[in-house]
């Protein structure tokens, strides 16, 4: 493939996509710098040899750009959880067809999830946090925080409970993960991902 074939690519598939992503890094990210990540995700793009194996071009640059993120947390460990709302799955990115109405209503139920967080005793929210947000596996949690294993597991299966358990009926059901499950008919184990 030649570079005036991916520029091509680029300009016709990706490009249209960057200000809803720079909306979207803004939100979910609002501690990063977006015209690093968008630069950076740009670069990666170039970087491809082939483009024939990217479905959703939409998909891809968000999922790059997530990526981005994601190595700048990780290089600097130290996690907001302001920067770290934006982890949750690329569901919380802006569908185009969502309303404006969806878009705030999930920006509510992020802030309202983290206020349920917060509220964890503090090995729980920091067991939550490294597993959940920051996705550390978790024999390196408990590695790092000098506890069993098994307390890794049972302090976020508790805090999963505790929150989950906090939300109403209502708010449950508007959970992304929980309509993705609905969708493909599929039940979720407690230990998925909010």
């Amino acid at each position: 493939m030649s570079s005036d074939q991916l520029a091509v690519w680029v300009g016709r598939h990706i490009l249209p996509h960057e200000r809803q992503l720079r909306v979207w890094l803004r939100a979910a990210f609002p501690a990063v710098d977006v015209d690093d990540v968008v630069q950076e995700a740009y670069c990666r793009i170039s970087g491809l040899e082939h483009f024939d194996h990217i479905d959703d071009p939409r998909s891809y640059f968000f999922r790059a750009a997530r990526n981005v993120v994601l190595e700048q947390i990780r290089r600097e460990r130290v996690v907001s959880i302001g920067a770290a709302s934006g982890l949750a799955d690329l569901d919380n990115a802006p569908d185009p067809a969502q309303s404006p109405e969806e878009i705030v209503a999930g920006r509510h139920m992020i802030t309202r999830i983290e206020r349920l967080i917060d509220a964890l005793p503090d090995r729980a929210r920091q067991v939550f946090r490294l597993r959940k947000i920051e996705g550390m596996a978790q024999r390196d949690i408990a590695l790092r925080l000098r506890i069993p294993e098994t307390a890794v597991e049972n302090d976020v299966a508790r805090g999963l409970l505790r929150i989950l358990g906090q939300l109403s009926e209502e708010e449950k059901a508007e959970l992304p993960i929980r309509r993705r499950a609905a969708r493909h008919g599929k039940r979720r184990e407690t230990g998925g991902r909010l």
